[in-house]
């Protein structure tokens, strides 16, 4: 099976997740890793599974991302799973729902099956703490143990649970 993993990334959580996941694929599989950038809709339409990576910004994929989606040629046969960093330590289950609509309409549209996501915690990157914080109304101290929490993220369990839903979803 031909596998791409491609992925936005800007702090680059969201690359170490698609590096894993490639590393994973490549045990079993023909697969290139590729920023999401380097890629065409031509390009995509010739693999027979992608895995699309992405970061959250405020509660949604990546602006690059969703047009990604948009850009998807029609399939027949493709199949598709997500991942997505996000600076907080867990959302609830319904949560993730909302943030995976996107893949899941695109999928729906573009008749390419839809086989699931995979998320994690990443440290959101340094420029963005005081902005976030401020829209969360946070205080100092608050924010600081979000902050604890989210530092070295992703991490060796992130990597290692990252290749475990690579093995469940192309089994």
């Amino acid at each position: 099976m031909k596998v791409l993993v491609t992925f936005f990334s800007q702090s680059g959580n969201t690359e170490k997740i698609a590096r894993a996941i490639w590393e994973e694929t490549t045990k079993d599989h023909e697969a290139n890793c590729k920023k999401l950038e380097d890629i065409t809709p031509d390009e995509v339409a010739e693999y027979d599974f992608i895995f699309l990576g992405s970061p959250l910004h405020s509660g949604s994929l990546a602006a690059p991302v969703k047009e990604c989606l948009k850009a998807l040629k029609p399939s027949s046969g493709q199949k598709m799973a997500g991942f997505i960093t996000h600076f907080a330590p867990a959302y609830p289950d319904q949560d993730m729902d909302v943030f995976t609509d996107p893949l899941k309409a695109a999928c729906k549209e573009k008749g390419i099956e839809y086989k699931g996501c995979f998320d994690c915690q990443g440290a959101l990157a340094e420029a963005m703490h005081a902005p976030v914080q401020q829209k969360l109304g946070l205080s100092d101290e608050a924010w600081q143990k979000i902050v604890d929490q989210m530092t070295g993220h992703p991490n060796d369990e992130d990597i290692a649970n990252a290749k475990a839903c690579v093995r469940g979803v192309l089994s």
